[in-house]
C-alpha cells in the first residue's frame, strides 16, 4: 500500500479519508474484503445485488469498485467506510491511516453485532453471520434457500461469497431490510435454527430476532472515565440480549494451571510437540497478567489432587481460572502418565468446589476423544446423558469446558508446532483477548479449526472442537497488562 501520512491521530472521517486515499486503501484490500465493505456500506436493499455484482464484473478493467460505488452513493460514505474497516478488524489499513484502533473501537463498538453508528445494524449482523459460517455450512444454507426459490439467479451458481447471495435474497424479497432498521428474516432464521443446533450461531440468531421485533439498542455511546472505558446506554428500556454482552466481567486477576502430559508407559506414545503447546499457553496467559503454574507428567492421583488443591494452594482471590490439560484421551476423559483413565466428569467435580464458587472456571482439554478420524464430512456426536444428582448445584455454576475435538473423534497434533487446537486458542486470545469477549473468541477458534485440513497416512483429515459444558453466569473479557521488566 502506498499510503503514507505524517502528523497526529485524526479525529474525524473528513480529515482521515478522501477519494484519493480510498483508492490507496483499495490497493491494500483483498477482493473478499472489498465485497464485505460494499455489503456493509450499502443501503440499496432492493437493487444492491445488481449494482455490486455489476461492479465486480468490471474489476479487471477498474479495480476501484468501492470508489465507484461511493461516487454514486456519496451520503456519509466516509463514516461508513471507516466503520466497515473497523468491523472487518483490518488493523493494517487502520494503522496506515494513523488512527488509533482504540479510539475507533470506542466510536463504532465493532464487537457488538446489535449496535452500529452509520451502517445498518441488520447488515452488520448478517456480515457477522457470514464470518461464523464455514464453507460447508454456507453451502448447506445456500442449498436450503435455493430449494425454496426455483428461479435462483444462475449468475450465482459458482459464486462463493455469501454476502452476494444475501444481497440477492434482499433483492428477491426472501429477506427484507429497510433503512429504518426493520427487517423480516423469518425464513432465514428458520434454516439457521434447524441446521445449526450446536449453538455457535445462537447469539446472531437472537440478535436478528430482536432486531425484527424492534428491540435493538438505540443511541449507544461511549464515555471515557479516568482509567477505563465503559458503555453507557441512553435507552435502558430497550436493553435485551445486547445488554448481556455489554455487562461483561473484565478479568483483572487470573490463574492458569497447565497439566502437560508428554511421557506415558508402554501403551501410549510420547506426545512430541506438547512443549510448544505448553510454552504457547504460558506466554499467552502471562500477557494478560495471569499467574501461570505448570505441572508435568502427573499420575491419576496427582492430577486429581492438583485440581482439588487449587483453592488451598492459590486461594480464591482470582476472578478467573483456566485449567488446561494436554494429554492423550479416550471418549469422555483423558489419560494420566501412569496410563489410567480420568473422566471429564471427575475433573469437573474437582474443579467445581464450593471454595471456587465465585470464580469463573474454564477447562481447556487438548486430547483425543476416540478413534474416529475427522474428514471433510464432519458429523456431530451427542454428549453423554447426565446422571441424576442430589448434590448442591450452585457450585457447578460459572463453569465452561472447551474440548479440542468432538466426542468419539481424534485430535490433531503437530510433533513440532503443537496441536491445532492449542495453536488457535493461543493465537485468537493473544490477538483478540482484550477486544472480544470469551464467547466471541471461542467462535473464532472453532471457525478457524473447522477450516484447517491436513494429511495423515495419505488421508485428508479435519477436526471440529466442541463446547462440552457452558454454565457461565456472564461473559467476560481479558485485560492486557504492560510487560514486566
Amino acid at each position: 500500500m502506498l499510503l503514507s501520512m505524517d502528523g497526529d491521530v485524526y479525529s474525524t472521517p473528513e480529515t482521515v479519508i478522501n477519494i484519493n486515499i480510498l483508492r490507496q486503501i483499495e490497493d491494500d484490500l483483498d477482493i473478499d474484503e472489498k465485497i464485505s465493505i460494499l455489503f456493509l456500506i450499502t443501503d440499496n436493499y432492493t437493487n444492491g445485488f445488481n449494482e455490486i455484482f455489476g461492479l465486480l464484473q468490471t474489476r479487471t478493467e477498474n479495480p476501484y469498485i468501492i470508489v465507484d460505488y461511493v461516487k454514486n452513493h456519496p451520503d456519509n460514505w466516509k463514516e461508513k467506510v471507516l466503520e466497515a474497516l473497523c468491523i472487518l478488524n483490518n488493523r493494517e489499513v487502520i494503522k496506515k491511516l494513523r488512527i488509533s484502533f482504540k479510539s475507533l473501537d470506542l466510536q463504532y463498538v465493532p464487537r457488538f453485532p446489535s449496535y452500529s453508528k452509520s451502517i445498518n445494524v441488520v447488515m452488520k449482523c448478517l456480515y457477522k453471520l457470514c464470518e461464523l459460517l464455514d464453507e460447508n455450512e454456507q453451502k448447506l444454507l445456500l442449498n436450503c434457500v435455493k430449494s425454496e426459490n426455483s428461479n435462483y439467479e444462475p449468475l450465482l451458481d459458482n459464486v462463493e461469497y455469501l454476502e452476494l447471495h444475501l444481497l440477492y435474497w434482499m433483492q428477491i424479497g426472501y429477506i427484507t431490510i429497510s433503512k429504518d432498521k426493520l427487517h423480516n428474516a423469518k425464513r432465514l432464521l428458520k434454516h439457521l435454527k434447524e441446521m445449526f443446533e450446536d449453538g455457535h450461531l445462537k447469539i446472531i440468531c437472537l440478535e436478528l430476532e430482536e432486531l425484527e421485533n424492534n428491540l435493538y439498542v438505540d443511541n449507544l455511546r461511549t464515555v471515557e472515565t479516568n482509567d477505563k472505558n465503559y458503555l453507557q446506554l441512553s435507552s435502558p428500556e430497550k436493553l435485551s440480549l445486547s445488554k448481556k454482552h455489554i455487562d461483561k466481567r473484565i478479568i483483572n486477576n487470573g490463574l492458569c494451571i497447565i497439566i502437560n502430559q508428554k511421557y506415558f508407559g508402554k501403551e501410549y506414545e510420547t506426545r512430541c510437540g506438547t512443549e510448544a503447546d505448553c510454552s504457547n499457553l504460558h506466554e499467552t496467559f502471562k500477557t494478560f497478567g495471569f499467574k501461570v503454574e505448570i505441572f508435568h507428567n502427573l499420575k491419576k492421583g496427582e492430577i486429581l489432587e492438583t485440581i482439588k488443591n487449587i483453592s488451598k494452594n492459590y486461594g480464591n482471590k482470582y476472578d478467573c481460572l483456566f485449567l488446561c490439560i494436554l494429554s492423550h484421551g479416550y471418549e469422555g476423559g483423558i489419560i494420566s502418565s501412569d496410563e489410567k483413565k480420568v473422566s471429564l466428569d471427575i475433573i469437573e467435580k474437582a474443579v467445581c468446589c464450593m471454595e471456587l464458587i465465585d470464580v469463573i472456571k474454564i477447562v481447556i482439554i487438548q486430547a483425543c476423544q476416540g478413534k474416529t478420524q475427522g474428514s471433510n464430512c464432519l458429523a456431530t456426536d451427542g454428549l453423554p446423558n447426565p446422571t441424576a444428582s442430589i448434590e448442591d448445584t450452585h457450585r457447578f455454576e460459572n463453569f465452561y469446558m472447551f474440548m479440542s475435538t468432538m466426542q468419539g473423534f481424534l485430535s490433531i497434533r503437530d510433533k513440532e508446532k503443537g496441536s491445532w487446537f492449542i495453536q488457535k486458542v493461543c493465537k485468537v486470545i493473544q490477538t483478540y483477548g482484550n477486544e472480544l469477549t470469551f464467547n466471541d473468541c471461542v467462535r473464532k477458534i472453532m471457525k478457524s479449526i473447522r477450516e484447517m485440513k491436513g494429511i495423515i497416512d495419505g488421508s485428508q483429515i479435519a477436526q471440529l472442537p466442541e463446547i462440552r459444558k457452558d454454565r457461565l453466569l456472564s461473559d467476560f473479557q481479558l485485560k492486557q497488562v504492560a510487560p514486566t521488566t
